[in-house]
This record gives structure tokens, C-alpha cells and sequence, in this order.
């Protein structure tokens, strides 16, 4: 069974950006699950490792599916589709890349 390539790649965070491209993409934003997170983005149990979630490791530690104080969106940031994570909010984005 192959595996399908995740295309959307980290791109970077709203303290790395501008508050017109971030209040864009906020603007259009939809909610979605994580579930379709993972299926589209690169990159996400090292980010989840790196913000210091139990990524199955670890076992009672707070998992990124059960932080009530993160939410999960796709929108579209300077013109290119992407999905981002709302983590106290902070946004990080991952694009699509060809």
C-alpha cells in the first residue's frame, strides 16, 4: 500500500509574518480536524514532539488530539492553500508545495 505524499510543508508562524497575511488567512479560515491535519501535513509529530505533546512515546502526557486550547484550520495564506494549527494563540502554517 503506498502512501500519499503530505504536499502541505511548515512554513512558518504568525511571529514570523504579518498581521495582513495572518489576518487573511484567519479571515477565510474553516475549522477541521486534526485527523485531516495529519492527512495533509509534513512535519507534525515533530512539531508536536517539539511543543512538547506525548507523540505515543511517552504515556500520560497531553496528547495534541486532547489540548482543548487547540484548534485546527485550512485557509489560505499569501495565495497559497494551507492548513494551520491555532496553539495559544500562535499560528503555525504549513503550505502546499509542489
Amino acid at each position: 500500500m503506498s502512501m500519499k505524499t503530505r504536499r502541505f510543508k511548515y512554513r512558518t508562524c504568525c511571529i514570523n509574518s504579518t498581521a495582513e497575511l495572518i489576518d487573511d488567512m484567519v479571515d477565510r479560515a474553516r475549522e477541521v480536524t486534526l485527523r485531516t491535519l495529519r492527512k495533509h501535513c509534513a512535519g507534525l509529530v515533530e512539531w508536536e514532539r517539539n511543543n512538547l505533546y506525548d507523540t505515543g512515546k511517552d504515556r500520560g502526557g497531553l496528547r495534541l488530539a486532547n489540548d482543548w486550547a487547540v484548534s485546527f484550520f485550512k485557509s489560505h495564506y499569501a495565495g497559497k492553500p494551507c492548513y494551520f494549527i491555532k496553539h495559544s494563540c500562535i499560528e503555525y502554517i504549513w503550505t502546499k508545495e509542489p
